[in-house]
């Protein structure tokens, strides 16, 4: 079998199970093949050094990586056609201590394969995204943090000019000026966001906080005027605030610019994965920072639905803590 049906047999199955990830991991003489979905870590397969390499090989080729670097870092990205429909590949290598390349492939799929966005959701958070502000949403990686302010942004485009900033773009929205981090070229998240004001648009949406830099100029950005969302890491609302002092914002700037705090997870319920929405506004903003006050909603919401029969105990003890 060639590394090309290899690879393409790999990628079908991997759409086909909506996996976001497939590690290839070095072992002592094979490699692991482990895919991850918003729900598990599962084995796909162990190989044999020479199969994993070409099939590294291969899709290093279709990302426009140097084949034959297996030691330092290179990142890269191509298209994928599964059932009509044009999948995003993001793909990052490097090699570990004993130079043994190890990669990640990232699948990002157009909004018509994402988990869907309960009408209710995108209501909620409607009168806020209206708002002049900064709207913040947190959560691991695969959550819908993207898909959820796509949506929001889908509705104020109607009479709102909205651009994104991205690191790469991920969904891919004809009616945004959309904008991707190029940082050999000079296009950072920072430079990004300088130049995108010169446009003034009423919605920004920055892809993700990483850096000081970014946190300050997507701050001044809210308290200039603009409704920006965005991205950032955190294990919960709350660790969001501190995520942000930790980059240097100030607690005035915070409590100026911040309009709400979000934090989501799809948890596999009973009969469907379902997106579980955890927010603060403003004001709880403010009496966090002043006075630490902190609630247990998360917590409530999960045990309601743990005591309902909608979630089992493994569920329930997997996603308390956020």
């Amino acid at each position: 079998m060639t590394a090309e049906t290899m690879v393409n047999n790999l990628l079908t199955e991997a759409c086909t199970n909506k996996i976001s990830d497939i590690y290839f991991l070095p072992k002592a003489n094979s490699y692991h093949l482990e895919a991850q979905n918003s729900i598990q870590n599962y084995t796909v397969a162990d190989l044999t050094i020479d199969e994993t390499l070409a099939m590294m090989n291969y899709l290093k080729f279709n990302s426009g990586l140097d084949v034959s670097e297996r030691r330092r870092s290179q990142k890269g990205s191509f298209n994928f056609i599964y059932q009509n429909n044009n999948i995003f590949i993001r793909i990052s290598s490097v090699g570990d201590f004993k130079n043994r390349e190890s990669m990640v492939v990232r699948l990002i799929y157009p909004q018509e394969l994402n988990t869907p966005i309960s009408e209710d959701i995108i209501e909620n958070f409607l009168p806020m995204a209206q708002l002049k502000g900064m709207m913040i949403f947190a959560g691991p990686m695969g959550s819908g943090k993207t898909s959820l302010m796509y949506a929001l942004g889908r509705q104020l485009s109607w009479n709102k000019k909205v651009m994104c900033i991205e690191d790469p773009i991920e969904i891919v929205e004809d009616n945004f000026l959309q904008l991707q981090v190029n940082d050999d070229a000079g296009m950072t998240y920072e430079e990004l966001i300088k130049t995108s004001l010169r446009h003034r648009p009423e919605v920004l949406i920055i892809g993700e906080i990483r850096d000081g830099q970014t946190a300050k100029q997507a701050i001044q950005a809210a308290l200039c005027g603009y409704t920006v969302m965005t991205t950032i890491h955190g294990k919960s609302k709350y660790s969001v605030i501190q995520r942000l002092q930790q980059f240097g914002v100030d607690q005035e700037e915070i409590v100026n610019a911040v309009n709400c705090i979000s934090y989501q997870r799809l948890i596999p319920m009973r009969n469907e994965l379902q997106m579980f929405v955890d927010t603060i506004n403003n004001t709880e903003i403010k009496n966090f920072i002043q006075e630490n006050i902190t609630d247990n909603n998360w917590q409530l919401k999960l045990q309601k639905f743990y005591q309902t029969g909608q979630i089992d105990d493994k569920t329930y003890q997997e996603f308390a803590q956020g």
